[in-house]
């Protein structure tokens, strides 16, 4: 009697349940019936993905995305549409236990993840343009020698982007060719020169644009509309770090916070939410809140096709200023920056340091081509030897320096009859011009290091008329040198990109294992003729005219400068 009491309550209290169970899915079901959920009541999704820690070496990778979420739905075309809103700040990975920050740099991205595979920036496309890294002095910082390779260039193979830019107006010699780059007053600038630089701060740009207040703009404007697959910008965050917000064509598409415990370099990157066929016309950068902002760079990427010039230089610069860098950061750049080809084009400010050692200096020079060999063991490394240039004597007044003549060598007091011991140099006349002693030396080290690597190797000098041909230039019709002696005028660098070029197109050839130059001489009897010949690039025939280059198939040094075909 029991047992069946006990029975009928447990199948009462299992009825129960099943009811309830039923009663609330009923109102469930009713309660959507009456109050649908409308996509267009939520919440804006957000954009941003980010990642970090990155691991030191190339490549870089982006890990693991923290957001991900549909593009926010297009609104009817009889309605206007809404402002941009500003997407969230991005949040940050907790490190695991097993990792270190290290300080290599943290990369953000902002993107589509419906268009663009996250975490692959680059995997979009497999298609490939030229690309070219050119790090200099003055002679490149200055965007004219650059500049003028970059628009033949462009103009035979096409367009490609923009690259990487030197943010902001550090120095008056410092510019680009290729957008109007503008910055508010508020923006201080500090190079990686000074002695009391702080090495972790500074990206390959070299130099670091500073702002304290809200407000502060920084803009890079075309002319067209620039297609992109890929924009970055680099920063550092640091205590007391401010916050920007990062337009394209004036609508917000990040904001970022800066503020950190410590220094760390941070790589912001956009991606274009409608494919790689996205345009922009400018870039602006503006502070949003109290605190520092630190910026090194912006870069407008697309490297599906055409011709990426990079340019990056810094004035009055040796060499031993790449060896500066912090060794993660630099390879970092070179990573995400991918040339085929670097142009590497110091050696003026060497020549004029009369205390140079030349053996020490052809180790620094080794030290920055195992470096860059490292990241990017495929790529064609081109060694550019300085131009002639002309020095004069700081004590000449500067009316007599228009005036001043160019000898070859400081001139010397012939030796007196019967005396004791011969006269010592007289010391050079105060208003002559005279072509550094070291010159030459920093050339014969940079053709050394050139031959032992398999570097291609152009002196710049190779193409100009001898000793003191800087003075010669600066004499000429329109002048082809400007007045100090170690600059060129538009018509200098112009003649001497169309030389450069001659070196540089055979340096390319498409595909895996890119980045070689073929060099074959026709005539086994006669110099007079040789051929480059390289696979997606044009035969380069020349008569030796002037110039002087070699390729490392042969390691063996020519005169003449190769003519276009």
């Amino acid at each position: 009697m029991k047992l069946a009491r006990a029975g009928a309550l447990a199948i009462f209290a299992v009825a129960a349940g099943v009811g309830t169970i039923g009663l609330y899915l009923t109102w469930g079901l009713v309660t959507n019936a009456l109050h649908p959920t409308s996509v267009g009541n939520e919440s804006t999704p957000a954009r941003t993905v980010l990642t970090q820690p990155m691991p030191p070496g190339p490549p870089l990778p982006v890990v693991t995305p923290v957001v991900t979420a549909d593009a926010p739905a297009t609104p009817p075309a009889d309605q206007p549409p809404a402002p941009n809103p500003v997407p969230p700040a991005p949040k940050r990975v907790q490190l695991g236990q097993d990792e270190t920050p290290g300080d290599a740099p943290i990369e953000i991205e902002v993107a589509d993840p419906k268009v663009v595979p996250e975490g692959s920036p680059s995997s979009a496309t497999n298609k490939r343009g030229l690309v070219v890294l050119h790090i200099g002095d003055s002679h490149t910082s200055a965007d004219f020698l650059t500049g003028e390779v970059r628009r033949r260039l462009q103009a035979r193979y096409g367009r490609g982007g923009t690259g990487y830019m030197t943010a902001g107006h550090p120095h008056a010699g410092v510019r680009s060719s290729q957008l109007k780059i503008t910055a508010s007053a508020g923006w201080t600038y500090k190079s990686l020169q000074r002695p009391d630089a702080q090495v972790p701060q500074f990206w390959l740009s070299g130099y670091d644009s500073i702002a304290t207040q809200p407000g502060e703009t920084m803009s890079f404007a075309s002319d067209k509309p620039l297609t992109f697959d890929m924009i970055e910008v680099e920063a550092v965050g640091q205590p007391g770090g401010g916050a920007i917000d990062i337009k394209l064509d004036g609508n917000v598409e990040t904001h970022y916070e800066l503020a950190s415990t410590r220094i760390e370099p941070i790589i912001i990157r956009l991606l274009p939410g409608r494919g790689p066929t996205e345009k922009v016309r400018e870039v602006t950068i503006t502070t949003t809140g109290a605190g520092t902002v630190t910026v090194g760079s912006v870069s407008i990427y697309n490297n599906r096709s055409g011709v990426t010039y990079n340019s990056v230089g810094y004035v009055g610069a040796q060499i031993g200023l790449l060896k500066k860098m912090n060794e993660k950061l630099f390879a970092s750049d070179l990573a995400r920056i991918d040339p085929q080809i670097v142009v590497l084009s110091f050696g003026t400010n060497e020549a004029s340091n009369e205390h140079l050692d030349p053996a020490q200096y052809g180790k620094t020079y080794e030290a920055v081509v195992q470096r860059i060999k490292a990241t990017l063991p495929r790529a064609a490394i081109v060694v550019v030897s300085p131009p002639d240039f002309n020095e004069i004597g700081p004590a000449c007044p500067k009316e007599k320096v228009a005036e001043a003549s160019c000898h070859r060598a400081p001139p010397e007091l012939a030796s007196t009859t019967g005396s004791a011991s011969p006269t010592p140099p007289a010391p050079a006349a105060p208003c002559t011009w005279h072509t550094p002693a070291k010159l030459q030396q920093v050339r014969d080290a940079q053709r050394d290091i050139a031959k032992r690597y398999g570097l291609v190797y152009w002196n710049w000098g190779s193409i100009m008329p001898g000793e003191c041909a800087a003075h010669q230039w600066v004499s000429m019709n329109p002048p082809l040198m400007s007045r100090d002696h170690v600059h060129f005028t538009a018509d200098g660098y112009r003649k001497s990109a169309e030389q450069f070029l001659n070196v540089l197109i055979p340096c390319y050839r498409e595909g895996p294992g890119g980045g070689q130059c073929c060099f074959q001489q026709l005539n086994s009897r006669s110099s007079l003729r040789w051929s480059f010949r390289s696979p997606g690039c044009s035969t380069i025939t020349t008569p030796p005219r002037n110039g002087s280059w070699f390729s490392p198939a042969t390691s063996s040094m020519r005169s003449g400068a190769p003519t276009i075909r």
